[in-house]
């Protein structure tokens, strides 16, 4: 498919202007006002959504892991489980955020980390799915993302071509509104291992829209994958890279995500098309040099 209808009146394809994702993820720091005000400049910058993620987190996350010590610098509690629990909002907090949303015009959507998490988010009207790296392998999760019949979106890290074709098998039982990212999941990402031709390979195995989730330094290449292919791009998006927590440090801060905007715009119209004519910018010289 060359594109998909995202939302009433927006598309995902190679014929549609970028889709910009700002992926505020956990950089709220379990702070609603912040989450408020990151959903407040995302809309000034440009964006077309801000994304969320959510966690019943004594699902999502084994015992042994939730309760070991996590007393590092960007840790918000003493094991691993008080960390997570401080950047979670309550499903009234996310009511909150996604009226707000609603209310400045941007479209907000979230990764859900487990089946609860899923259906707390149809409880509250989420638009789109999106099926982080972490869980292409969790068949019953994907599943469950599916019943739902809304689009999802699936960022393909850390995986194999066989786990990704597992993946997609299941998803296209259900529907074909699907459109994936090429990502590396390496926090922050070295050139070297971005690998933006790994578009044009899913592309061509899943005959899909693809976009990039970025997590280099900088914002070139997450733009210069607009002129590979890519229809989709997702930064995550802070205030401050130098606030508290795991992961301001790898994100985009404000002027930063507005070059994301400006720049996959240009680009996206600098692509133009392949047919080869005179245009009509060209013909004041043609006549002017030529004579006709």
């Amino acid at each position: 498919m060359d594109k998909i209808k995202i939302t009433e009146g927006r598309w995902i394809g190679k014929t549609e202007y970028p889709f910009i994702i700002a992926e505020i993820g956990n950089n709220h720091n379990g702070n609603l006002d912040i989450a408020l005000k990151l959903l407040k400049i995302a809309k000034e910058v440009g964006v077309d959504a801000v994304k969320f993620q959510v966690k019943d987190i004594e699902t999502a996350f084994p015992k042994e892991l939730l309760d070991r010590p996590y007393e590092v610098p960007n840790s918000f509690g003493k094991t691993y489980r008080e960390h997570k629990l401080a950047l979670e909002f309550s499903e009234e907090q996310l009511k909150i955020i996604y009226e707000y949303a609603k209310k400045i015009g941007v479209i907000c959507f979230s990764t859900p980390f487990d089946v609860n998490s899923v259906n707390l988010l149809e409880r509250i009207g989420n638009p789109i799915y999106k099926i982080s790296s972490f869980h292409v392998t969790d068949l019953k999760l994907i599943e469950s993302i599916c019943k739902k019949n809304k689009p999802i979106l699936m960022s393909t890290g850390m995986s194999t071509i066989d786990e990704i074709d597992a993946a997609m098998n299941l998803i296209r039982k259900h529907t074909d509104n699907i459109a994936l990212f090429h990502c590396v999941s390496c926090y922050p990402t070295e050139d070297k291992d971005v690998n933006l031709r790994v578009i044009q390979t899913l592309q061509h195995r899943y005959n899909c829209p693809v976009g990039y989730s970025g997590h280099e330094h900088g914002t070139s290449i997450s733009t210069v994958a607009i002129a590979l292919g890519a229809c989709m791009i997702e930064r995550h998006f802070t205030l401050d890279r130098t606030m508290k927590g795991p992961d301001h440090a790898s994100s985009l801060e404000p002027s930063g995500m507005r070059l994301i905007v400006d720049r996959a715009r240009r680009i996206y119209e600098s692509l133009g098309t392949t047919d080869k004519v005179v245009l009509k910018c060209e013909l004041e010289n043609r006549k002017k040099f030529r004579g006709y």
